[in-house]
């Protein structure tokens, strides 16, 4: 993906939350000479991957498969596995219409998922079976709006604003944006949240994007803030050379 893609759909992201009146962190709005500026001081961000998150899972089709985040708390998981500091992260979605993420479960990660508003989430689930795959004979056990349901494997879920779900490990998901209700603001509520280990898609998907610097980032993603290689190639590109 383009920055200049990146950049407009965060922005888009950033008008979305403001008609929502979801106020958003300062360093939400940083730009690449406000990071650089402030390197010295954000290194928990940068280890607990703080801030934008967007992928299109490789298919090149963000609008149809694709999803915008921004984690504002997270844990740390050390090289041995065991949870540091917080046991807890706190995720901001953002879903279209139509707009899904592929089908996944997590290893660990336990998550509760609340519509703030906009339109209505749709969630397929099913329970994860042998050799990780999808088990399309066992009824799913979920507990929705702190009820307990038992549901018929494959079933679509729809959670309009203020409802919720909570998804466990053995819950096979994928999810999207109801057509014509509207985009959908999403909060996660999850243990901790380790992107690189913890997602087990059906798919061979790519998680993080490959991008194509045609322009300035407008916006950092958490994979790319001080301390990472990628910071100081940006620096290098559009802050040296100025």
């Amino acid at each position: 993906m383009k920055r200049s893609e990146i950049n407009i759909l965060i922005s888009e992201g950033i008008e979305f939350l403001k008609s929502r009146d979801y106020p958003l962190p300062p360093q939400a709005f940083w730009s690449l000479k406000d990071w650089n500026k402030n390197r010295d001081k954000v290194a928990e961000m940068t280890k607990r991957r703080i801030g934008w998150d967007l992928t299109d899972f490789g298919s090149g089709k963000y609008e149809k498969i694709g999803l915008l985040l921004y984690t504002l708390s997270n844990g740390i998981i050390d090289i041995d596995g065991q949870i540091t500091d917080q046991c807890y992260s706190n995720k901001l979605l953002i879903v279209g219409e139509n707009q899904a993420t592929p089908m996944h479960h997590h290893g660990q990660k336990m998550e509760d998922i609340i519509n703030l508003g906009g339109g209505n989430l749709q969630i397929k689930i099913y329970n994860v079976g042998e050799a990780s795959k999808v088990d399309e004979s066992s009824r799913v056990k979920i507990f929705r709006n702190e009820v307990w349901e038992s549901l018929e494997p494959g079933t679509v879920i729809t959670l309009e604003p203020g409802e919720r779900v909570r998804l466990d490990p053995h819950h096979y998901h994928q999810f999207w944006g109801e057509q014509s209700k509207g985009k959908v603001l999403i909060e996660e509520v999850s243990s901790v949240n380790d992107d690189q280990t913890d997602n087990f898609f059906l798919e061979n998907l790519q998680r993080f994007l490959g991008i194509i610097e045609d322009e300035i980032p407008k916006y950092l993603l958490c994979t790319e803030l001080p301390g990472t290689e990628k910071f100081e190639m940006l620096v290098q590109k559009y802050l040296k050379t100025r």
